[in-house]
């Protein structure tokens, strides 16, 4: 009989790691929401170094599935395939995970929503300047609109 012990512990990573990572996201949000750009890229940054650390969990998992004989099986198929005493073990650990990686994705989701608006809102900000809204200078006094289109105006 395989030890799990390996498994179990990896599995128990993954569930800390969806911890950090739905507080980032959160955290993503809010910022979002505050519009605060700055927090929004730390976030950003945190999220791309969880998101590594994401990966590395990957390779351990397949190596220590690869180990177990259980090569390529998603989660549920697993525990099918184990003995009863480990799929008790294993099944709470996959649906807190499951509940996690949803979480995630929710939460992401609206944070994506929220950048995309703020995006919209920059867009359609920009666009009216463009149509004779006053800008100013550094010096703060109103700055002469012209036909000109500056270069950052054109689409790529």
């Amino acid at each position: 009989m395989a030890d799990f012990g390996g498994f179990t512990a990896l599995i128990q990573e993954y569930l800390q790691l969806f911890d950090e990572l739905n507080a980032i996201e959160q955290e993503k949000l809010a910022a979002a929401v505050k519009n605060q750009v700055t927090f929004v890229e730390d976030c950003m940054n945190k999220e791309q170094a969880a998101m590594l650390r994401l990966r590395g969990l990957e390779q351990r998992r397949e190596q220590e599935q690869e180990r177990l004989g259980l090569s390529g099986l998603p989660f549920r198929e697993i525990l099918t395939r184990v003995p009863a005493e480990t799929a008790e073990v294993l099944q709470p650990l996959f649906e807190n995970l499951s509940q996690r990686l949803s979480d995630f994705r929710s939460v992401s989701d609206s944070a994506k929503d929220a950048i995309e608006v703020n995006l919209h809102n920059i867009q359609a900000t920009l666009a009216s300047s463009e149509t004779g809204a006053k800008t100013y200078t550094p010096d703060r006094t109103p700055q002469q609109t012209t036909d000109k289109k500056h270069f950052t105006s054109r689409s790529v």
